[in-house]
């Protein structure tokens, strides 16, 4: 009785340590998850800076009978064959956090973008021509602040027969649309930063359907924008680094214990038996004799044997070896031991060994 009390007070204490030890794991998993984080968001940064961008455009018509202005506002549907140019207006507006020594680049692109639409109801791009239409290079500030405001005049009319030509020559009807953007790059020397140059790339994108019917133009860009630079520090990267994959380890650790945990529960009767026995074969062996047919002890007093260890035990005291009998395939095995006129009897099954 004592020794049943024991081993339930044993099996007991190794599932409260493995939910310990399973608890601690996450907890420290969480602790240097938390550290890296919080050594990111303490890191302030070296130089800040805010964007406003804006565009306006207008809308100068063909000659017609339609219209009383040759000129239509920004912001509606326009009928695409009455359309001759698009006079655009671009304004971009940078101011940093501090002066710098700061030197920017700008040009204004369009890309005739052409897509076709597949058997899967997916669009795909099948088509693309850049053309630049304007570009100014190495202006240089020594400030914290620089603006462009340039306007560019783009013919639709020579870009919308382009894209009915490419229908035309390969038979196919596609989507297409003109990008109209302004490119700004802009180097930065921060003061006090062992990092020299920010490179830094903004853009202002207006879209223009081609079409034989209706358009309208589309704003594809950001108005405001802010934008932290933060030192480029390889050694705290890298602590940052190590305390997340620490952190990440002990997690999946955890959860890799609880998983065997929860798969050795659904072992099926078999496969617990089948455990038990290559626990006892690997940590036994040198004790272990396998046979074939049944022990007799027709005239032996047999003494059935609770716990495993007390039967190792038995045959270590006596010098005797222990005999192995599979008693039901797969299913059950017996282990005896002989001395002075005893049989000393443990079952194995698929049962948690005692």
């Amino acid at each position: 009785m004592k020794n049943k009390k024991r081993y339930i007070n044993k099996r007991k204490g190794k599932m409260q340590r493995d939910y310990i030890v399973i608890i601690f794991m996450i907890l420290i998993g969480l602790f240097f998850i938390v550290f890296g984080l919080e050594e990111e968001y303490n890191i302030k940064p070296i130089y800040s800076y805010t964007a406003q961008k804006n565009s306006y455009y207008e809308v100068l018509l063909k000659p017609n009978n339609f219209y009383e202005k040759s000129l239509l506002p920004s912001g509606s549907y326009y009928a695409s064959k009455s359309i001759d140019f698009y006079k655009i207006m671009f304004k971009y507006d940078f101011v940093g956090n501090q002066k710098t020594d700061l030197i920017y680049d700008y040009n204004i692109t369009a890309s005739l973008v052409g897509k076709v639409r597949t058997d899967d109801n997916e669009e795909k791009e099948i088509w693309t021509r850049d053309f630049n239409l304007f570009e100014k290079n190495n202006n240089q500030v020594y400030d914290n602040k620089f603006s462009i405001n340039e306007e560019v005049s783009v013919d639709y009319e020579y870009y919308n027969n382009l894209a009915r030509s490419y229908e035309d020559t390969y038979g196919i009807s596609i989507d297409s649309v003109l990008k109209v953007r302004l490119n700004i790059y802009n180097k930065t020397n921060i003061l006090n930063s062992n990092s020299n140059q920010e490179k830094n790339e903004d853009f202002i994108e207006l879209d223009i359907p081609l079409t034989n019917t209706i358009t309208q133009v589309k704003e594809n860009y950001e108005k405001n924008i802010l934008k932290n630079i933060f030192s480029k520090d390889e050694k705290n990267i890298n602590y940052r680094i190590i305390y997340y994959i620490i952190g990440g380890l002990f997690i999946f650790g955890s959860i890799q214990i609880m998983i065997l945990k929860i798969k050795n529960n659904h072992k099926t009767p078999e496969e617990k038996y089948i455990r038990n026995m290559k626990h006892i074969l690997k940590n036994y062996g040198d004790l272990i004799v396998t046979v074939t047919n049944k022990p007799n002890y027709k005239n032996l007093e047999i003494m059935n044997i609770e716990f495993l260890n007390d039967l190792i035990n038995v045959a270590e005291q006596n010098q005797s070896n222990i005999i192995l009998y599979e008693s039901n395939e797969s299913e059950e095995s017996n282990l005896y031991v002989f001395a002075g006129g005893y049989v000393y009897i443990y079952i194995v099954t698929s049962n948690e060994l005692k």
